[in-house]
């Protein structure tokens, strides 16, 4: 059986989280003798309905979220999040919505980092790398 735990560390107000602060992190890891076993990306994407018709609108959600992970990268993971619905597809969906115009990318917001195996735990250290032209103020 697998345990996940994840720890939301937010730095104190004002500061700012740079490379120094996480390679000084990766160095703690280290030292409790983690073994670096290579890194991890994901993207979220915030999707909103493109609605030619305003009398449609009741029939499709008003947002959903799409995860893709690099350790598989033939999945794609839709959430739609009125509904609580989660739903693993080919990663082929995304040419779909993209010939169907019936969604469109409003943000997507991508994670990278270093992966780490502690024994029989494994630790990922993320961090957000903004995309300039994105206005998360949408999300």
């Amino acid at each position: 059986m697998t345990a996940r735990w994840i720890l939301h560390w937010q730095p104190s107000q004002g500061a700012r989280v740079n490379n120094h602060i996480l390679n000084e992190i990766s160095q703690c890891v280290e030292n409790f003798n983690g073994v670096k076993d290579g890194i991890c990306k994901a993207t979220i994407t915030f999707y909103k309905p493109n609605l030619r018709d305003q009398s449609m609108s009741a029939q499709f959600p008003p947002d959903f979220l799409g995860i893709s992970l690099m350790e598989q990268p033939n999945k794609y993971y839709l959430i739609i999040r009125d509904n609580k619905i989660v739903v693993e597809a080919d990663s082929s969906i995304l040419t779909i919505m993209e010939k169907l115009q019936s969604y469109k990318s409003k943000v997507a917001i991508n994670f990278e980092g270093l992966q780490y195996n502690l024994g029989d735990f494994q630790i990922r250290l993320i961090k957000v790398v903004p995309n300039q032209a994105e206005n998360l103020r949408e999300f």
